[in-house]
């Protein structure tokens, strides 16, 4: 008796002519992938009918799609992307990540969140989100240039903005659509789709807090000068503190735990330590709280340690580190929302993430002496 399976015309044709040996039921010849032609041949319908009835347009009756539809199953065929992309649009949103950003397990945790929450955003719309890290911005803007020439993307997104970057300039001139995550420093707010990050309002609020403990002496230990996060945080750290006789003291960093540690080791044991300590990311927080306790510097009453990004590290941490909320998943959704309003054809829109309440948390406290 025949197979129904194994004769089925999907097999017919993808098998071709009948040889000596009868293939095993179910099995399809590897001879090669199998086509629209072999699918339409098999449905007995043109090629045009095939794409027609496989895109959901009109002009192809119920039982004609029906049958297109369980042959092109039977193959296990689907269009090609790259065809449907000449055809459409790309329908893709294209991501670079710096390779020194993503250089610590906290700073890839809060990528991944970012861009979980980036890709449940476009999903909404049938948008793929494709990524890639390279070494340095320079190369991100030649590969942003490469994929425009191609046109492989609807949007591209620009990460960790720089004070003097050469990715928003490189997209700016081949006018090709972007968001920058962070904002984009000496571009007109009109100019650039952008996410930001209220991390200036945030920092006021944790200098005022500071303030009301009576720190007057504080540091700040942040990632590397070149971020425009660095500076809009020191800026507004050190005015707050400013107006009421208070000091701060900036030290850059390349953002890694052992730099911090290095900094916070020569602050505490210089002529004239300071009172108050606001690190920019928890895996640093920890390092400058072990450094204290190495040092014999008693945190909260000596030293107040405070995070600008919480996680479970500094929850854990002993005493627990006063912290500012990380807003990785809030900034993916941002992100997000401001790609879709540039596919809708909204001119330079933007989205700001505001920074949560500040956890005060056991390692923050008045100053005793």
């Amino acid at each position: 008796m025949t197979n129904p399976a194994s004769d089925s015309p999907a097999r017919r044709a993808a098998n071709g002519p009948t040889t000596s040996s009868p293939a095993r039921p179910g099995a399809q010849s590897p001879a090669r992938r199998p086509t629209i032609v072999d699918v339409a041949r098999a449905a007995g319908v043109s090629t045009a009918v095939v794409s027609y009835a496989l895109n959901g347009r009109p002009g192809v009756s119920a039982a004609t799609r029906e049958r297109v539809l369980r042959v092109a199953d039977e193959f296990g065929w689907r269009p090609s992307a790259a065809a449907r992309s000449m055809r459409t649009g790309s329908r893709a949103v294209g991501l670079v990540l710096d390779r020194s950003a993503v250089g610590t397990p906290a700073e890839a945790s809060g990528g991944l969140e970012f861009v979980v929450a980036l890709q449940e955003v476009l999903v909404t719309r049938d948008l793929a989100l494709v990524l890639q890290v390279v070494d340095g911005p320079e190369a991100a803007s030649a590969l942003y240039a490469e994929w425009w020439a191609e046109r492989r993307f609807d949007v591209m997104v620009v990460t960790e903005a720089l004070e003097d970057d050469p990715r928003v300039d490189a997209l700016r001139k081949l006018r090709a659509p972007a968001v920058v995550v962070g904002g984009a420093p000496g571009v007109d707010d009109n100019a650039v789709a952008a996410a930001t990050v209220g991390d200036g309002e945030a920092m006021v609020r944790v200098g005022r807090y500071l303030l009301e403990l009576g720190h007057r002496q504080v540091a700040l230990v942040t990632g590397p000068a070149d971020r425009h996060q660095t500076h809009v945080r020191a800026a507004a750290l050190g005015h707050v503190l400013r107006t009421s006789d208070g000091s701060l003291l900036h030290e850059v960093t390349d953002g890694s735990p052992e730099a911090a540690a290095g900094v916070t080791r020569r602050l505490l044991t210089g002529g004239q330590p300071p009172t108050a300590l606001v690190v920019g990311t928890d895996q640093m927080a920890v390092a400058a709280l072990d450094v204290a306790r190495r040092s014999g510097v008693s945190v909260p009453w000596d030293l107040s340690l405070v995070s600008a990004n919480d996680s479970a590290l500094c929850r854990l941490a002993t005493p627990s580190i006063t912290a500012l909320p990380s807003v990785s998943v809030a900034l993916g959704t941002a992100t997000g929302q401001v790609v879709l309003d540039v596919l809708d054809g909204a001119q330079g829109p933007r989205r700001d993430v505001p920074v949560g309440a500040l956890a005060v948390r056991g390692s923050s406290g008045p100053r005793t002496g």
